[in-house]
């Protein structure tokens, strides 16, 4: 899956280029992109010279590298500053999940002494009746997929109070549209390899496998 865009003119230098990012080569206006991912303009001239009528870009300020925050950035070119590029493409490509995932979505973990929950019944009364998509991480989380909002339920500390596994697992997989299974975590470490630098990615998984 596509969660960012970079839009470059002259060649990407020290950059090794990653799947999920879309690499644009040459004038693209930022309108015709698909603005809900993350975009990065590489070089200021280009930017500006690229999107004429867009006053949000011709106003922006050079001192600022963050243009719209979670959405639109620029970095310098290499001829412009080759130590700012280098090291701006990169955090760009780097922070890229960050900046797609988490004003997208709202995370919640219900632990049960904060939120009094007290029994399975409790438990499910807070959570959707209906889901998008149930992650099982290792029978340790259980992450929600309802809509933009991700709800966590970690299953060592209901087994600490006493919690039946089993039955909490049945219940929140029940009528849900997937329910996915990452048994052994390999599912994890196949997108930790894709995304090493997002802390969060766990919670987000149920995003990816959903799609």
């Amino acid at each position: 899956m596509k969660i960012a865009n970079v839009v470059y003119e002259k060649e990407l230098v020290n950059h090794t280029r990653v799947d999920y990012v879309n690499y644009f080569s040459g004038a693209t206006e930022y309108e015709k992109l698909d603005r809900s991912l993350p975009t990065l303009y590489v070089g200021w001239s280009f930017m500006k010279a690229s999107n004429p009528d867009n006053q949000i870009i011709q106003n922006a300020d050079i001192l600022k590298k963050k243009i719209i925050t979670n959405e639109l950035y620029w970095e310098c070119s290499f001829e412009e500053s080759k130590s700012s590029h280098v090291k701006g493409v990169d955090g760009f490509v780097n922070l890229a999940p960050q900046f797609y995932f988490q004003p997208k979505y709202q995370y919640v973990n219900l632990d049960p002494v904060f939120f009094q929950i007290v029994d399975i019944q409790g438990l499910c009364d807070v959570l959707p009746k209906e889901k998008d998509a149930v992650l099982n991480f290792k029978r340790e989380m259980l992450y929600i997929l309802k809509g933009n909002k991700i709800t966590g339920v970690d299953l060592k500390m209901y087994a600490f109070f006493k919690f039946d596994i089993d039955e909490i697992i049945s219940e929140v997989s029940n009528k849900s549209a997937r329910y996915i299974n990452d048994q052994d975590g390999q599912m994890y470490i196949n997108q930790y390899k894709i995304f090493p630098n997002f802390s969060q990615l766990k919670r987000y998984l149920v995003v990816i496998f959903s799609r």
